[in-house]
């Protein structure tokens, strides 16, 4: 037996006893940590995932529907129960759980933990740095200090010398952004990029990351807006600028890439950037298990605090 998070509707998220599903030379892992993914995962249990959608959100492992209820994760870090090796998968929120060996990374002994639960998200930055084509000598905006924005500056900063700025509109995470050493937009209309990012999942962010572009500037869009439909406005710079805007996201490999990176050694570099880089750093907020039901009411409402990256904690 093990404990599972449920989202159980709209408003309601209730952790409950949960069998573990046997299978041929499944291996038992206990669970340690595993990420939030705050901005999906609000909208996952808010049930705000359209129904052409579905197929593409569905995660392993994962119970119920998104029509709700439904049992839903991301990044786990674990232990094998039977040989103590630390393992990463991807699986929802739950303390015990049955895997496929095919499904699991074995880290190594040392791997520093929990920094290991941002094995996917960090797959997701090395995504989008792909799509943008980085590149010495860049200007480069991140909107949003969120768990995707943070690790993205610091990825792009320790790989790249660039000329980079953090557009962030909450007073809290600005203040980190500051604390952190990078240089963040305080007049914004000063400020013209080769490359933005944005990861906020508010369409004024991405028509400033549209709008602040150069000539021939290219925009990658990190945010997932499920079924919401948003506004924006493509004339004027847009088109007489030629300027680009690309869609970012984890679950392919991007195809001008393929002849050298498959997921495997993605990920391979992947952990060999946590082992180098201070990433840790980030991770703000753990919350334990127990109280996970409570925290996803909050993340639903919009009032889980000020963080940037959160962590369940078993």
């Amino acid at each position: 037996m093990g404990k599972a998070l449920w989202h159980i509707n709209s408003q309601k998220s209730k952790l409950k006893e949960i069998d573990l599903v046997q299978m041929e030379n499944g291996i038992e892992i206990r669970s340690l940590y595993s990420l939030v993914s705050t901005g999906t995962e609000a909208l996952i249990a808010k049930g705000q995932v359209g129904m052409k959608f579905m197929e593409h959100m569905t995660v392993p492992y994962m119970r119920g529907d998104f029509n709700l209820p439904i049992l839903y994760g991301y990044s786990l870090i674990g232990q094998n129960v039977k040989t103590g090796e630390y393992v990463h998968c991807m699986h929802p929120h739950q303390s015990h759980c049955i895997l496929s060996k095919k499904d699991i990374t074995v880290l190594a002994h040392d791997f520093p933990l929990p920094k290991a639960a941002l094995i996917s998200n960090l797959e997701t930055v090395v995504n989008a740095i792909w799509d943008g084509e980085v590149k010495n000598g860049d200007s480069i905006l991140i909107a949003g200090f969120g768990n995707i924005g943070c690790l993205l500056a610091e990825t792009i900063s320790q790989l790249f010398k660039v000329d980079l700025y953090i557009l962030e509109k909450n007073p809290w995470r600005k203040q980190r952004a500051l604390q952190f050493g990078f240089k963040v937009i305080e007049d914004e209309s000063n400020f013209l990029f080769d490359l933005s990012f944005d990861t906020t999942s508010s369409s004024i962010a991405l028509q400033f990351c549209i709008d602040q572009l150069k000539d021939e500037g290219t925009c990658i869009n990190l945010s997932w807006y499920g079924d919401r439909k948003i506004e924006l406005h493509l004339g004027g710079s847009f088109h007489y600028g030629r300027k680009k805007l690309i869609s970012s996201q984890v679950s392919k490999i991007p195809l001008k890439m393929q002849d050298k990176w498959n997921y495997t050694n993605r990920k391979k570099w992947v952990m060999d950037l946590l082992i180098q880089y201070p990433y840790e750093k980030y991770i703000t907020t753990f919350i334990p298990f127990k109280s996970a039901p409570t925290f996803y009411e909050q993340l639903r409402k919009g009032e889980q605090g000020e963080g940037l990256i959160w962590c369940l904690k078993y």
